[in-house]
């Protein structure tokens, strides 16, 4: 079977990554690959290289996978089938047919999350398309993951020593990320007594006066009960290019755990990188991540469904009334967080459950027929 790939997984982001990992997936697959990069951003951040399977040459493709936004989403009629993966994020509600006319151009639409999978499907079949949602289990390209970081994070700073470390990866502009509701819930739950630390790391290059100005408004939110020396400690990894993949990997090893409540049903490679490493990372119940692994692996928080109100949309019709997701409830985050740091059985019993995943990232586990 020849199969084309069409996907940004040249990006240095969660698009290009998750892409990646797809394609690494299917070339598992043993089937015949070709490869075509696109760029889902007017100037990416990309990595140079040039995939091996870019090179190859087919008078004919069996399947087409598209791994891109919907409106750049074409069909094909060559191919005797069309997958369209579109990073679906939230769970469709009601969806106009304005909305769900590249999905109903494909044959299989696929997404990382059972809840979206059934949403999606529902809304489909409403309008008697016959397209197949289908949920895939969690895949990672591990081909650059070293087992062991070359750098330290505490090596660097002192200040960190001896005490237990929380990490956040991500946009800190972004309500969809958790950031807010992760520094307010370390905030309200543990104080300068403790022995603990916040790493904030912006996955891209951030303004310093922004990334102040982000935690003065959780500081905010948390009002004047606590003096400022009594806040726990808080570091910002602070890069002009953004968080390079060295950085990365050393806060999944160095660190204790990540803390990553995103609304986001999806499933997030950052997670599923730190589970790796044996990291065990808390996540919102409602993620795509605890949908496949749960408390075994993972810390869950309770979260509520909520309407996709939101200022950030890439597109005109992401993240509208006719979409929910998940937001955490920051009690249940703060008392998660404090489970981990005091719960050291709790803690070493999901390492060694998630000691396991490196082989299972390496395992064939996608099926095209």
């Amino acid at each position: 079977m020849n199969i084309l790939f069409i996907g940004p997984y040249r990006q240095k982001d969660e698009w290009g990554r998750k892409s990646k990992s797809i394609l690494r997936a299917v070339q598992k697959t043993g089937h015949n690959v070709t490869s075509r990069p696109i760029f889902l951003t007017s100037h990416p951040d990309t990595n140079s290289y040039m995939e091996a399977c870019e090179f190859n040459i087919s008078e004919q493709y069996d399947v087409l996978i598209q791994f891109l936004l919907q409106p750049y989403a074409i069909y094909d009629g060559r191919v005797s089938k069309r997958i369209g993966i579109f990073n679906t994020e939230t769970m469709p509600n009601k969806m106009a047919l304005g909305q769900l006319t590249k999905e109903l151009l494909m044959d299989e639409v696929w997404t990382d999350s059972c809840f979206i999978q059934k949403g999606l499907q529902n809304s489909l079949d409403s309008y008697q398309g016959n397209v197949k949602v289908r949920a895939i289990p969690p895949v990672l390209d591990t081909t650059d993951l070293e087992e062991t970081s070359s750098i330290s994070i505490k090596a660097s700073d002192r200040e960190l020593d001896g005490r237990f470390l929380f990490y956040y990866i991500g946009n800190l502009a972004e309500d969809k990320g958790g950031f807010k509701e992760t520094c307010i819930a370390y905030m309200s739950t543990f104080s300068s007594s403790d022995q603990v630390a916040l790493i904030v790391a912006p996955e891209a290059p951030f303004p310093e006066e922004e990334v102040n100005k982000a935690l003065e408004d959780c500081r905010a939110c948390v009002g004047e009960i606590k003096h400022s020396l009594h806040y726990p400690l808080i570091k910002v990894i602070r890069s002009q290019n953004g968080l390079q993949r060295s950085e990365r990997v050393a806060l999944h090893v160095d660190s204790d755990c990540m803390v990553s409540p995103g609304y986001s049903l999806a499933t997030s490679s950052l997670v599923l990188e730190a589970a790796m490493y044996k990291n065990t990372p808390i996540v919102n119940k409602g993620n795509a991540c605890y949908e496949w692994w749960g408390e075994e692996n993972l810390w869950g928080v309770e979260s509520y469904e909520d309407l996709c109100v939101s200022r950030q949309r890439p597109l005109p019709y992401r993240f509208t009334s006719g979409e929910s997701w998940q937001k955490p409830i920051i009690k249940s985050l703060g008392e998660t967080m404090l489970e981990v740091y005091i719960d050291k059985f709790k803690r070493d019993k999901k390492a060694k459950a998630n000691s396991k995943l490196r082989n299972y990232f390496n395992e064939p586990s996608l099926e095209i027929v």
